[in-house]
């Protein structure tokens, strides 16, 4: 017969990416990372050099859940009156459970992010705002979007990929800023697929142009299946800047330009994965409880190195 020891399970599935020789250190990310979540227990999260953007709830919101293959991945739930902001006056609602990275400066750095995700098959969508993931230039104090948000509107029939790339931090959304500073690409659900309808550029009201994309139509992810995003954001105040947009490592959102163009006390940015919605106590109803699944969270230096952990 066979002895077999059981021990207790310390180490955490969070992995240093080492940054390749070839990337220029002084424009490296400040994170170089990988989370697949595979050495975790299942149930609730265990939080080692990540964080949590909480606002109440604590880790109630996170469960670390396993697939029939074996593959472990982190759920995040919202639920109606769960995690409101409680700087926000009435009718402002929020609800939100994010997983993030500590807070560091990415001024005139190269980041590449990456994440698979998943609608279970019983998901529901809301006609309402639902972002899944955004790269936050944050200020003190802080008022406006973040560099890139990608969320789902209308009932999930809208695919919505934008943010500002400046503005006066402490001032409210206004049309004017939102014009000089926003960008911008939505797609709208066309049978199986999504088909870019709307976009804008710094400077510039929404428009068609459909620079912003190389591919206008791409297929649309069924729920219960797994989709990966990889993004690519340069952080600067210069025209050398770019945010990208990869879903299957199609190309959905192609900006180049400035992509940090505030005034306001920086603090720091954060890379943030997991729900923030508008609460239904907005219009007087209660949204059902919404899921979504991610795996393989990484953060990294260059795309090669993106690649490497997710293709």
């Amino acid at each position: 017969f066979v002895l077999i020891f059981s021990f207790p399970i310390t180490a955490y599935s969070w992995e240093k990416v080492p940054v390749p020789d070839y990337v220029d250190k002084k424009i490296k990310s400040p994170w170089n990372f990988i989370e697949d979540f595979e050495k975790q227990k299942e149930g609730k999260l265990k939080l080692k050099k990540l964080t949590i953007n909480n606002k109440g709830a604590g880790l109630k919101p996170f469960k670390i859940k396993k697939d029939f293959n074996g593959n472990k991945y982190l759920e995040v739930t919202v639920k109606h009156g769960w995690n409101n902001d409680p700087y926000k006056k009435k009718g402002k609602e929020t609800e939100r459970a994010e997983f993030q990275t500590k807070q560091k400066r990415t001024l005139n750095k190269e980041i590449w992010i990456g994440f698979k995700t998943r609608l279970p098959k019983d998901f529901t969508h809301i006609d309402d705002r639902v972002l899944f993931f955004q790269f936050k230039n944050q200020h003190d104090p802080m008022k406006r979007s973040p560099l890139l948000g990608i969320r789902f509107y209308e009932n999930g029939n809208v695919l919505d990929i934008a943010g500002d790339t400046g503005g006066i931090a402490k001032k409210s959304w206004n049309q004017e800023e939102s014009d000089k500073h926003s960008i911008m690409i939505r797609y709208k659900k066309n049978d199986t697929n999504w088909l870019a309808f709307q976009e804008k550029t710094r400077g510039k009201k929404p428009y068609n142009n459909f620079k912003l994309t190389q591919n206008k139509s791409f297929k649309i992810t069924k729920l219960g299946e797994w989709t990966t995003y990889k993004i690519g954001i340069y952080n600067t105040k210069q025209e050398t800047g770019f945010v990208k947009v990869f879903k299957d490592n199609k190309l959905i959102f192609d900006y180049k330009g400035i992509t940090y163009d505030w005034k306001g006390k920086y603090t720091g940015s954060y890379v943030r994965i997991g729900i923030y919605r508008d609460s239904g106590k907005r219009i007087g109803i209660e949204y059902p409880d919404q899921s979504i699944h991610f795996d393989d969270f990484t953060v990294v230096s260059d795309k090669k190195t993106l690649d490497k952990y997710l293709n």
